[in-house]
């Protein structure tokens, strides 16, 4: 083993600096490229998830997307494997834990992570070939950027691209429009005041040379860096990336550098707007922000003060700040965030959700008075304190994270790019030690909030208001641009632009070949361990009666406690209110305190107090439905007996008195969830369309689906007519749920820590009545087999779904193995790649056999439905699907049945399988199914596919121009 020596050259490397930091339980290393100058990073310790990363600065000067468009288009092929889709390839058939891609503000980096060693020095070779040695071919940048496509003379003229539609679906958010305005007036004329990822009416600006030029001048070895963490031998990691990409290289380039701008020197005032349906309210549907400069990423102290200022005035319910803005009745939701990575400045954001231009001076005045009021009095030491112990927590909590490698890399890339020392940013506890000393006693959070939000003139307030008119305007600029370009062909030149559309849809229907595949390095079924282990629950009780679901893992001195309330006496009417009840249940507090008292202890002893809806369906006999409401707390192992005291008060005081704070939360909901639905509803479309095929979908239709949010929706806008309905509700709820029987506990944590729960956990089962559970049977309504829903986004979401396995019998693990096939292969290359949405899905339930498609973000109606329901005729062609194909599909199937978790979701995953009546027999069962799956075993399903064209449940939502143009695919269509 190499003994690493600072000032010495380990393969082109030489390294700067390595330390021992214990609180990551690891040793970094810091090493410069002594020819090219680039750096690299190694954090090893014992974790068997090894990842990799390279990374390069990518500077934008301008709108068009170009470094997102990159970001795409070299993982389309490089010159060692010249496949047309490397990614979707290794994404086919691996075991990774991690693989992507993404785009920053000025960063683009491709990390992955995986368990095997083989595999890790594969993908790294992949990885460091496609973003060195790309291919760039035009048909990959008219794919995955932009194209002028006409299939058909007659036909109109369209834009199309993954990227092109990926930002149209994101610029459908208003919240984005809004964070882009706050860049552009912070920090104008820099590079953060472009659209790194591509303003949809800039993109098609972007030629194909200029993107060509942009990988040239950013992608060399000189502009980026390299990340190892794990457990991989350092010297052999080295060694691989110098002697198979580096040393080709052997001049170094200048780095990108960023743009700083102009400096903001005195407040500035921002108005723009955003689309709504046409004819729509716009009263409280504005967003107002204010957002300060407050230094930049050197900054480390401040910054990480700021971390904690921004929650304790924003994210607690006992913040001053927030109660005066929502008392004052400005708006629907109130919240900020500090933003310390983002851009080379930091800086504070304070928004406004739902609320009305006209407010805007009311809010700044109110705003400054509150802040100015708490840093003269002081802010409250309990406040404070909780918000300090809750940070901690979060910090301690990331050590369990199963992407632990990821989010150290995260950590020091902002660092290293900005000349920072990645160290320090590696290092916490010291830091915030320091930080709590200076809070505490110094006044040290109150200094900071009078200097950078109070006398601060880098300000830049924001007001963002709904445009009914918009949407429409937007269309209509297109149309003129594409309308322009089309006056400007010849007949001739227009007949060559239908040619090269069919050219490129020949090219993207067109496999890559067998000799072009073999190329990629291949893990093969003899990588696969044949027997992996499966955690399983230890099933015991709580004191005589409750069921005790106990996971004995290494939680880093945390446990993750889980109290299940069994919903089956809930009848039908009080089911859409379930959300809601669980929503304020951990925010109103209790009858010995309000819930600014009660925020301020949950976060004095708990790192959380949340909730959660699942249904579970029984794999020996699917008609045993069992819907449960999981109240979530997590605690340090010293806080307990204190949480779980908390935890006793609010199931046996819980206070529904404060009308005007349920009230608050009752808006607020709405807010948020109206805002999910206009511009990301495809969860909503898909829980519609499942609520077709069992029991189980019609609950979660009614508690998260479609029906639950017209009804919240209903509720928000008829607040005081529904007001009696609502505390009756609660009440009822309360009174149902709240009992021994049906109550199931299961907890996540090390061994001394579960014998403690143990003994103190009985009292919470004791506060509740002893009570029989009686359970009802509710009768849901049906709604429309296929249904569309109109909102102001862009693109459209579609979902369609059948009972693939009306006999549960015929599932096995080779079905996997087609699944992985079909959202891999089949839905990747047909909806996202040629039908040019950013992506499509599947869910699947293997224990009631339902199986559904999701494409997300997607310009296409018809054509994705034309795509779902040829699925009988191309998986009958799998019959001669070739061998090596086959064993990849396996291998992926395998990855996705042996995940890797954190302990929290490994718990969580084990207690799921026992009350399904899953046992690792079960699993062990299906892995050996899926490694002995043969292509007549894919085939074979072929039939039950005829069921999607047989009942026809979907459900799209989205743009209403689309749906209009497909209008008969559907039985009914409403507006959102």
């Amino acid at each position: 083993m190499t003994t690493f020596t600072i000032g010495s050259t380990y393969h082109g490397f030489l390294l700067q600096k390595k330390e021992a930091i214990p609180e990551i339980h690891s040793t970094a290393f810091l090493f410069t490229h002594t020819v090219l100058g680039c750096q690299a990073l190694a954090i090893k310790n014992q974790d068997i998830n090894k990842t990799f990363c390279v990374s390069f600065m990518t500077v934008p000067e301008d709108s068009t997307g170009v470094a997102h468009i990159l970001e795409h288009s070299v993982l389309m092929g490089s010159q060692k494997y010249p496949v047309k889709d490397v990614f979707g390839e290794i994404h086919k058939g691996g075991l990774m834990t991690f693989l992507n891609a993404m785009t920053g503000s000025d960063t683009t980096w491709y990390p992955f992570a995986t368990r095997n060693l083989k595999e890790y020095f594969n993908i790294m070779d992949v990885y460091c070939d496609v973003v060195f040695n790309p291919l760039l071919l035009r048909s990959t940048f008219e794919q995955e950027g932009w194209h002028y496509h006409l299939e058909k003379n007659e036909d109109q003229l369209q834009y199309m691209g993954v990227v092109f539609n990926e930002m149209k679906g994101a610029y459908s958010d208003p919240i984005r429009a809004l964070f882009h305005n706050i860049y552009q007036g912070l920090m104008p004329e820099s590079t953060y005041a472009h659209e790194s990822g591509g303003n949809p009416r800039c993109i098609p600006d972007l030629t194909y040379e200029q993107f060509v030029a942009f990988h040239r001048s950013h992608y060399h070895p000189s502009n980026c860096t390299l990340f190892f963490y794990g457990d991989a031998p350092l010297e052999e990691e080295l060694a691989f990336v110098q002697q198979r990409f580096l040393a080709q290289f052997t001049e170094p380039v200048p780095k990108a550098g960023i743009k700083e701008g102009v400096e903001t020197t005195a407040p500035r005032f921002i108005t723009d707007t955003y689309p709504v349906q046409p004819g729509s309210p716009t009263e409280q549907r504005s967003f107002l922000a204010i957002s300060s400069t407050v230094g930049t990423v050197h900054d480390r102290k401040r910054n990480a003060a700021f971390q904690i200022i921004a929650n304790i005035l924003f994210n607690s319910d006992g913040s001053p700040l927030k109660k005066a803005i929502i008392n004052a009745s400005l708006c629907k939701d109130f919240g900020g965030v500090f933003l310390a990575n983002t851009a080379h400045k930091t800086f504070m954001v304070t928004y406004l959700i739902g609320t009305d231009p006209e407010k805007r001076d009311h809010f700044l005045a109110l705003y400054k008075a509150t802040l100015t009021r708490m840093v003269e009095q002081q802010l409250d030491r309990d406040l404070v304190l909780s918000e300090l112990n809750k940070h901690e927590f979060t910090v301690r909590e990331e050590m369990n994270k199963a992407q632990r490698g990821l989010d150290l890399i995260n950590k020091a890339l902002p660092a290293l790019k900005y000349e920072m020392s990645p160290f320090a940013a590696l290092r916490m506890e010291e830091l915030l030690a320091e930080i709590r000393k200076e809070a505490t006693e110094n006044g040290y959070f109150e200094q900071l909030i009078r200097t950078f939000l109070l006398d601060n003139p880098a300000t830049v307030t924001v007001t963002l208001a709904p445009d009914p008119e918009k949407m429409a305007e937007n269309v209509r600029q297109e149309q003129q641009q594409l309308e322009t370009f089309a006056l400007s062909l010849t007949k001739e030149s227009r007949l060559q632009l239908v040619q090269r559309t069919k050219e490129l849809m020949a090219l993207q229907a067109t496999p890559t070949s067998l000799e072009d595949l073999h190329r990629l390095p291949r893990l093969s079924l003899d990588d696969l361990d044949r027997q992996p282990p499966f955690h399983a629950v230890l099933p015991s009780s709580l004191g005589t009666e409750t069921e005790l679901l106990i996971n004995d893992l290494d939680t880093n001195g945390i446990c993750y406690l889980d109290f299940g309330l069994d919903c089956s006496s809930l009848p039908v009417h009080l089911l859409p209110y379930l959300d809601l009840f669980a929503t304020i249940l951990t925010e109103i507090g209790t009858a010995k305190k309000d819930y600014m008292q009660f925020a301020k202890a949950i976060n004095l002893c708990t790192g959380d107090f949340s909730h959660s809806f699942q249904v579970y369906v029984r794999a020996d006999d699917q008609t045993r439905v069992r819907p449960i409401l999981w109240l979530h707390m997590k605690a340090l192992s010293g806080y307990l007996a204190q949480a779980l005291d908390l935890l006793t008060e609010v199931l046996t005081s819980v206070d529904f008195s404060d009308i005007h704070h349920i009230e608050e939360i009752v808006q607020r909901e709405f807010a948020w969830a109206e805002h999910a639905a206009q511009s990301e509803g495809y969860s909503l479309a898909a829980t519609r369309t499942f609520s077709h095929l069992s029991r189980a979908g019609q609950y979660h239709e009614y508690v998260q689906g479609m029906h639950a949010y017209l009804h919240l929706k209903q509720l928000a806008g008829n607040y005081p007519a529904q007001e009696t309905a609502l505390y009756d509700a609660l009440g009822q709820i309360r009174d149902l749920l709240f009992r021994r029987q049906g109550l199931i506990v299961a907890i996540t944590a090390e061994d001394r820590d579960i014998r403690n729960f143990q003994e103190l956990g009985l009292s919470v089962v004791q506060g509740l009545p002893d009570l029989p559970l009686q359970p009802v049977h509710p009768r849901f309504a049906q709604p429309p087999a296929s249904q569309a829903f109109k909102t102001s986004a862009e693109v459209v979401f579609n979902v369609q779904a059948c009972t693939l396995f009306p006999d549960i019998r015929q599932y096995n693990g080779s079905f996997e193995v087609l699944r992985t096939w079909l959202s891999r292969d089949y839905l990747w290359n047909t909806v996202r790649q040629m039908g040019g949405a950013y992506g499509c899905f599947i869910r699947f339930n293997h224990l009631t056999g339902n199986f559904g498609m999701v494409s997300y973000r997607d310009p296409q109606v018809k054509k994705t439905y034309e795509a779902y329901e040829a699925l009988p005729t191309v998986v009958n062609e799998l019959k001669s699907i070739p061998t090596e194909l086959l064993q990849q599909l396996i291998i992926g199937a395998y990855g996705s049945a042996t995940p890797h978790q954190g302990p929290a979701a490994q718990g969580a995953a084990a207690r799921n399988d026992y009350l399904s009546g899953i046992t690792p027999v079960f699993r062990q069962q299906r892995i050996e199914e899926m490694i002995q799956t043969s292509a007549q075993d894919l085939q074979a399903f072929a039939p039950l596919f005829n069921q999607l064209q047989t009942t026809r449940y979907r459900s799209t939502i989205g743009n209403g121009e689309k749906i209009e143009h497909d209008k008969d695919l559907f039985s009914e269509i409403t507006e959102l």
